[in-house]
């Protein structure tokens, strides 16, 4: 019996496509300037280009969730989401330089960083579910599944 449900990447990829979009409009940076003005932007307000890299990096997550999975679809969500992180993780280390202010990352980015991690993470877990679906030969049975004083290899076969 399989430990996770045949739907568990696509939803987990979807809840984080979901998560990605929506962090896209919350705070990503606290700017606070010289004279003491402190202003709150947004994701969407602060890149021209990301914003629609990462709008259409959730859209796109969204729609690999509802064809038939096929390797490709899974290993390209995968790779979307692996994308999405980096490019988000890169604006967590390296915050946007403003002249005569000091910029803070605030909970939008973390948030989807977070949203990037389960895109991919559903990817995964898809993935591996398609591989032992197609090569059951390749897994052994676990010890429980075994029974008490029982091998999952005959003699000789744990040689290399």
């Amino acid at each position: 019996m399989p430990l996770l449900k045949p739907n568990v990447g696509r939803a987990l990829s979807a809840i984080g496509a979901l998560i990605v979009v929506v962090a896209l409009f919350m705070t990503w940076y606290e700017v606070t300037r010289s004279t003491g003005v402190v202003d709150h932007t947004t994701g969407w307000q602060t890149f021209t280009n990301l914003r629609f890299v990462i709008l259409v990096g959730g859209i796109l997550t969204l729609a690999s969730a509802i064809p038939a999975q096929t390797r490709p679809i899974l290993i390209a969500r995968t790779l979307l989401g692996l994308l999405l992180f980096v490019l988000i993780l890169r604006r967590i280390i390296d915050p946007p330089d403003l002249v005569d202010a000091e910029v803070t990352a605030q909970i939008g980015v973390y948030a989807g960083a977070i949203g990037a991690v389960l895109v991919a993470i559903g990817g995964l877990v898809d993935t591996g579910r398609h591989v032992v679906e197609v090569y059951p030969s390749l897994w052994r049975p676990t010890a429980g599944e075994l029974g008490r004083g029982q091998r999952s290899l005959g003699p000789g076969d744990d040689r290399g």
